[in-house]
């Protein structure tokens, strides 16, 4: 199955690099509120 790309309108996916934790709630420091590890987002391509 191929990947699509997101669009603009995607609410924000983000996984922490240090937990893999996911979240979809918006966070404005980008860290993590289990373990304070940095957060990627995944609705932005690669």
């Amino acid at each position: 199955m191929p990947l699509s790309e997101p669009t603009p309108d995607t609410d924000p996916y983000y996984e922490c690099l240090d937990c893999d934790r996911r979240i979809t709630e918006a966070v404005d420091d980008r860290l993590c509120p289990d373990c304070g590890g940095y957060l990627e987002d995944l609705t932005v391509p690669r």
